[in-house]
């Protein structure tokens, strides 16, 4: 009985502004790709609109076949893929469904790089300010816990996002 072989799911990097573009570059090639993107309301000249912007900026999902790797050095717009040890990294297809099932969902979404558990804060506003800790979570988009050590011990607070800076 022989394997069946998937291909991975890599990471391509963009240039500023230039997923779609690489997106549509991808299609032409017939390189399957997946451009997560999020709805926001954005305002002009008083007036409000709904665009659609990428979810992760900078970054679209591919999945090449062996044969198409030569062909993705040549896509406009694209900065090559995200490496680890020197390879290309590869995505966990779980991850990559867990992505489409948000975006398919029609939840607000929101990215933030900057606010991932495990990072370092401190709290710059409130009776708490000048203490640092290490978020543990993101409760809603407003509401950060964060794990406070005191006394060799923690404690832990429920903290609104402006009162925080990552260190």
């Amino acid at each position: 009985m022989s394997e069946v072989r998937v291909d991975p799911w890599l990471v391509l990097r963009t240039r500023s502004r230039h997923e779609s573009v690489v997106e549509s570059f991808l299609q032409q090639k017939l390189i399957t790709s997946y451009l997560p993107k999020c709805k926001l309301v954005r305002s002009w000249k008083g007036r409000s609109r709904v665009v659609e912007l990428p979810l992760f900026p900078g970054y679209v999902f591919v999945r090449p076949t062996a044969a198409q790797f030569e062909s993705m050095r040549y896509i406009r717009g694209s900065c090559g893929l995200v490496l680890a040890d020197n390879k290309p990294a590869c995505l966990p297809e779980k991850d990559l469904e867990s992505v489409k099932i948000l975006v398919d969902s029609g939840i607000s979404l929101m990215v933030d790089p900057e606010m991932t558990a495990g990072k370092r804060i401190r709290i710059v506003a409130g009776p708490l300010a000048g203490m640092e800790g290490e978020l543990v979570s993101l409760k809603s988009q407003d509401l950060l816990v964060v794990n406070i050590e005191m006394l060799n011990s923690s404690v832990r607070v429920d903290i609104d996002r402006d009162a925080i800076e990552v260190l």
